[in-house]
């Protein structure tokens, strides 16, 4: 895995569609109420063709699912969240544009981050494949339950990858009757999640701070 890192922007619908699998997965929100959209460090790790970008975090405590990111003082001021990294297909995610943020302040700690993850790239490959291995391939307890599940984002990120080439097909047939790929997934996992009971939407994610 040679290229280098760098934070990327993923697509909402995309990031809706995974929330859809896993409510495990951070929230992007693109609103412009918010102060600053979550973004993600990639690729992290390549599993079976599937790219992983884990999300940046102001959640600095510690873990044996995180990287803590500091600034030049040492201090801790954010991390990379491996336990919420998720597998990316193509054509949904763009590099992040740091020289587009409107606050000189915040691009310069954009880029202290940055040039953080690329001088720490080997041990950020090594910490996404070591937590990726404890969840998918150990099956450790504690991993699971903290910890997106990613087999199941690995097949719904194939599914999608699937519909998007079968509605680009589509596109050449009849545009105008062609339905978004966003669409069919939700009516094909409505019709899943109603058979089952399931769990409810009381369980909610802490993933620590918020940028």
């Amino acid at each position: 895995m040679d290229k280098q890192l760098d934070f990327y922007q993923v697509d909402a619908e995309y990031i809706t569609y995974l929330h859809g699998i896993d409510s495990r997965v951070p929230n992007v929100d693109y609103s412009a109420e918010r102060r600053h959209d979550k973004f993600l460090c990639g690729i992290v790790l390549s599993v079976g063709g599937h790219g992983y970008f884990a999300p940046i975090s102001s959640f600095c405590k510690p873990q044996r699912t995180n990287i803590v990111i500091k600034d030049a003082n040492g201090k801790d001021v954010s991390s990379i969240r491996f336990s919420f990294m998720i597998p990316v297909p193509p054509g949904v995610v763009s590099v992040k544009r740091i020289a587009d943020e409107p606050s000189m302040q915040y691009r310069t700690f954009l880029n202290m981050e940055l040039q953080y993850c690329r001088r720490n790239a080997n041990a950020i490959f090594s910490r996404a494949r070591f937590v990726y291995n404890a969840v998918a391939v150990k099956k450790d307890p504690l991993m699971v339950k903290n910890c997106c599940d990613f087999k199941a984002l690995e097949a719904a990120c194939a599914e999608y990858s699937k519909e998007q080439t079968r509605g680009q097909i589509k596109v050449a047939d009849n545009p105008v009757e062609r339905p978004s790929t966003l669409k069919m997934i939700r009516e094909a996992r409505k019709a899943q999640r109603e058979s089952p009971p399931g769990k409810s939407d009381k369980t909610k994610r802490k993933d620590g701070h918020e940028r």
